[in-house]
């Protein structure tokens, strides 16, 4: 798996922090981020590009990897990388 530039990293933190997670559930939101980041280089699709989001959910979905609970966090990541 890819790893979060710095700058993008300490971004995101302040983020999503400014929205109320709570610390101990910046790491789920990361694993999150970074699924995401490393689709986008696998598929190549642009990180801010709007129809990434359905495109990666439905990646998710033909995996069976998405649940109700995750959905939150996938769509925060997404908001931060427009």
């Amino acid at each position: 798996m890819r790893q979060i530039p710095a700058e993008l990293h300490t971004g995101y933190i302040s983020f999503i922090d400014q929205r109320g997670v709570p610390t101990e559930q910046h790491r789920f939101y990361l694993k999150w981020l970074r699924y995401y980041l490393d689709y986008c280089h696998k598929y190549r699709v642009p990180n801010t590009a709007h129809k990434s989001l359905s495109a990666f959910l439905a990646k998710l979905k033909e995996k069976s990897r998405l649940k109700t609970l995750e959905i939150r966090p996938i769509r925060l990541s997404l908001s931060f990388m427009k």
